[in-house]
């Protein structure tokens, strides 16, 4: 019998396990060494949180009733660390997008405030309520909305213009801006400059006053905004409109003395996101750091390891050095650095990388202690961010207890023993047994009524609250596809036209999203397929995406010039012997496509799952 109670209560132990202490612990941390993130050297002493901020600081505080108490002996308290550059919806080694094992990641490491700039507006709603749920261990995120140009870096993979909005004058980046804040982002990710570092023909960049104008208007709602920049022309357009920081590196040229005064009179920070550029053939490890990183990314460094060394080529060589040079100048000139890596990247990894990150700057002229506020405090600054970052009185408790002393010796920041969000310790054995596991990440499921999209909403969205976005074949020449609704009341009529681009087999992809964002999973279990009413010229192909999976999932359909209805069972989908996880499901696409240079169209209607 006992047995049997025990196995009944095991899938709520382990979700119990994953989840950070209760949010009214107060805690004190007793006989730290504190390196408070200001630069200041670390002294011993006790810091009490309560409420989830520091309340005191000090040698031998008293214990507050109901405190636990952490013995903290012989470890560093510092600010939690922060990335200020990721894409937490990619991995770093080509698995399938898994945030849970991202977040999970970043916390591991000590990196308690991510910014992610992979997401879109839709997404941010979603995220920010698994976060505020508590079930799932997440670090403070920081959600960008990203702006760029037409046929600009962040418009070529095929995201679809709701991804990346795009602006060209002032006129037009007000409007983008518009959009943008209606989702409440946390920072604003703009592409400003077009160099492909040499590899491929220069894309479009942005000019001063288009960038200016996206300033302005972060800068009154309060957001800081960081750009794209990797070329001195580049950097001396966005110090002169304002940003809070250039991110990546500058790697085309030496940077001047006409930068280092734009930077310093608008105050403008440096985050180079060495990582991303560090090359990746000859790179070794250090032992700690090897065992912060998932199993899959240690069998693929193994693997690489094994095999003869590659040639640097020259051009990722010289940028190297270049882009070490610049910090070193730029440090010197005073100018603000702050640590992000753009983890999510190939052999980028989560978490890690901002370590790593944090250690490099330390070999570039600035001091470990220096560094780490890079890392905290300064990065804080750079987010317009008061409240944390720091550790100190009413600071908000994101706190990392070290073994070693970082400050002094830089390589102890791999050495992470204990991390509080917000005053409530994060289950780092469970994190990391979730970071290795081979199946994603549990996700809220949502289960699903029947209709998709039939017409009844009269603001654009679906049934389902979500609103319709398009994808596409990746480049810069990609197609286009324009959604039209009838105006019309009760008209359950969506149309589709697509502009093909000229890859030698364009497409256009009309995509439903079967929750908001698709962040959350749709559950279609009970039905039997999908049903619709199209009409249209020629063959099409209807695709579920599915969480965590690598398989495609494809359907073909035909439609005409006269709207008829069309049923696809599930057991159309199957790829080879994969059937369709409907339990895990998250957006319906239906795919235009043609001739290079060709229009396709596609009418649809009534949207739904059939039982």
């Amino acid at each position: 019998m006992l047995h049997r109670l025990l196995l009944a209560l095991m899938p709520l132990l382990l979700v119990a396990a994953d989840r950070p202490t209760p949010p009214g612990d107060a805690l004190l941390i007793r006989g730290a060494r504190v390196f408070d993130g200001t630069g200041a050297a670390a002294v011993a002493g006790d810091v009490l949180v309560e409420g989830g901020r520091i309340t005191a600081m000090g040698r031998h505080l008293s214990r507050t009733r109901g405190a636990r108490v952490v013995d903290a002996r012989g470890l560093t308290l510092l600010p939690g660390l922060h990335d200020l550059h990721t894409h937490l919806r990619a991995s770093g080694y080509g698995s399938p997008d898994d945030l849970g094992k991202a977040w999970a990641a970043h916390l591991a490491n000590g990196i308690t405030s991510a910014n992610d700039f992979s997401v879109s507006g839709e997404m941010l709603g979603p995220i920010r309520a698994i976060a505020a749920d508590g079930t799932t261990a997440t670090p403070r995120l920081n959600l960008a909305i990203r702006l760029g140009v037409p046929g600009g870096h962040g418009t070529e993979y095929g995201w679809g213009s709701s991804f990346t909005l795009t602006a060209t004058t002032p006129r037009a980046a007000h409007v983008a801006m518009r959009t943008a804040l209606a989702y409440r982002p946390d920072v604003i990710k703009v592409f400003a400059d077009g160099w492909r570092y040499g590899r491929s023909p220069d894309l479009a960049s942005m000019n001063v006053p288009t960038l200016a104008a996206i300033v302005e208007d972060a800068h009154a709602a309060g957001l800081p905004v960081i750009t794209h920049t990797v070329t001195l022309a580049g950097a001396k357009i966005a110090a002169a409109a304002g940003v809070d920081a250039l991110g990546h590196g500058i790697g085309d040229a030496p940077v001047d003395a006409e930068l280092i005064a734009l930077m310093r009179a608008r105050n403008v920070a440096y985050v180079p996101t060495l990582v991303v550029y560090e090359p990746q053939q000859d790179r070794t490890f250090l032992p700690r750091e090897w065992q912060q990183l998932a199993a899959p990314e240690r069998a693929g460094e193994a693997a690489r390891m094994a095999r003869p060394v590659e040639a640097i080529p020259d051009l990722e060589s010289k940028r190297w050095a270049i882009l070490r040079a610049n910090v070193r100048a730029l440090h010197a000139a005073g100018i603000r650095i702050g640590v992000g890596t753009d983890a999510g990247i190939g052999g980028v990894y989560h978490g890690s990388s901002a370590v790593r990150e944090t250690r490099l700057l330390a070999r570039l002229g600035l001091t470990p202690a220096q560094a780490l506020v890079a890392a905290t405090g300064g990065a804080a600054d750079i987010l317009r961010q008061r409240d944390h970052g720091r550790i100190a009185i009413g600071q908000r408790a994101d706190l990392i207890l070290v073994g070693g002393r970082p400050d002094v010796a830089i390589d102890d920041l791999h050495d992470v023993r204990r991390v509080f969000v917000g005053g409530r310790e994060m289950p780092l054995a469970a994190l990391r047994r979730r970071i290795d596991d081979p199946a994603p990440t549990t996700m809220p499921v949502h289960a699903m009524l029947g209709p998709i999209d039939t017409g009844v909403r009269g603001d654009g969205r679906t049934d389902l609250d979500t609103l319709p976005v398009e994808s596409t074949e990746p480049g810069t020449d990609h197609s286009r596809l324009d959604i039209v609704r009838p105006d019309a009341p009760h008209d359950p009529r969506l149309f589709a036209v697509a502009r093909l681009g000229a890859a030698d087999r364009p497409f256009a992809a009309l995509v439903l999203p079967l929750t908001k964002g698709a962040i959350a999973l749709a559950d279609a279990r009970g039905f039997t397929g999908l049903a619709f009413e199209a009409r249209g010229a020629g063959r099409y192909v209807v695709a579920f995406d599915v969480h965590g999976a690598r398989s495609r999932f494809r359907a073909p359909f035909e439609a005409s010039g006269e709207r008829r209805e069309i049923r696809l069972p599930f057991s159309a989908f199957a790829d080879g012997d994969t059937p369709l996880d409907l339990a895990r499901l998250r957006s319906v696409s239906m795919r235009l496509s043609g001739e290079p240079g060709g229009r396709a169209w596609l009418e649809l209607a009534k949207v739904r799952f059939y039982r």
